[in-house]
């Protein structure tokens, strides 16, 4: 499935309460994975991996069936889908990684895949995209997946990912098998398995979403898409305070304008021959 709509989309107005429960992260080497956060800090040596909620399935299914259904958020503007990173569940990962680590020295990027199936496009990963290069075919993305299968596989026994509907975890030590700065995860380059574009971005900014697709084979090519529409591309934005958005651009007031002109004469046209 690719994220390439031609349609208005629809509204995306979702709190953090909506989000669907799902107890332990799952792990994209048997299916979709979880779609998770992740803070680095190389400075100090600190990451913290945030389970958002939604899998790889989950969110491309919550992408389409807002564009198909055309629901609207309550003032009918607002396209946004947002996490409170430090309330709830997540509040104890945040207050320790902050502890230590520093904002102006932070990154972040948002992930999940799908390493299984045999089709074409069947595998792929989504993910938050800063600059750079595409991977070149399907063996670097599904070793891509593989090996940053570790650093989830880690993290998700730390903490409280098994209690918890969606849990955090916290790492201090880059020793630590869940440390988001070992090359099988970030790196130091903020490439997801040293490979592709770079995922990560220093705090207070936003980052276009890309999924990339391949087949099983091997020699397979990768198509890169940009979640986007008619109004610009789709965004995933995190601030220093605890809070990550992910923004779908909004029509411009006069778009609105004359949708609403549009939709004035519609109705008139329809009076008069009912009359």
């Amino acid at each position: 499935m690719k994220f390439q709509y031609k349609a208005l989309v629809a509204a995306l107005a979702l709190s953090a309460a909506t989000i669907p429960a799902q107890a332990a992260m799952t792990f994209a080497t048997s299916g979709s994975s979880s779609m998770i956060l992740t803070l680095l800090d190389f400075n100090s040596n600190m990451s913290a991996t945030f389970d958002l909620g939604y899998s790889y399935d989950t969110f491309q299914t919550m992408v389409n069936d807002a564009h198909k259904t055309g629901v609207l958020s309550a003032d009918g503007l607002t396209k946004t889908m947002s996490f409170d990173l430090a309330g709830g569940d997540y509040a104890n990962a945040w207050s320790t990684f902050w502890g230590t680590a520093t904002a102006s020295t932070t990154k972040w990027a948002v992930y999940a895949a799908d390493g299984t199936g045999s089709g074409v496009g069947a595998r792929g990963i989504i993910s938050t995209y800063a600059s750079g290069a595409n991977l070149t075919n399907s063996n670097q993305l599904q070793t891509s997946i593989t090996n940053f299968n570790g650093y989830m596989t880690n993290n998700n026994a730390l903490d409280n990912h098994n209690s918890v509907d969606n849990g955090a975890s916290v790492v201090s030590s880059n020793l630590s098998q869940a440390y988001a700065g070992r090359a099988v995860a970030y790196g130091s380059t903020g490439r997801i398995n040293g490979q592709g574009h770079v995922s990560m971005k220093a705090l207070d900014s936003s980052m276009t979403v890309v999924q990339q697709l391949t087949g099983a084979a091997a020699g397979s090519p990768v198509a890169f898409n940009v979640l986007s529409g008619p109004n610009g591309n789709y965004s995933f934005k995190m601030t220093s305070t605890g809070a990550l958005e992910f923004v779908v651009p909004v029509p411009e007031a006069d778009s609105y304008a004359m949708l609403l002109a549009g939709l004035g004469v519609i109705g008139l046209v329809a009076r008069r021959r009912k009359a």
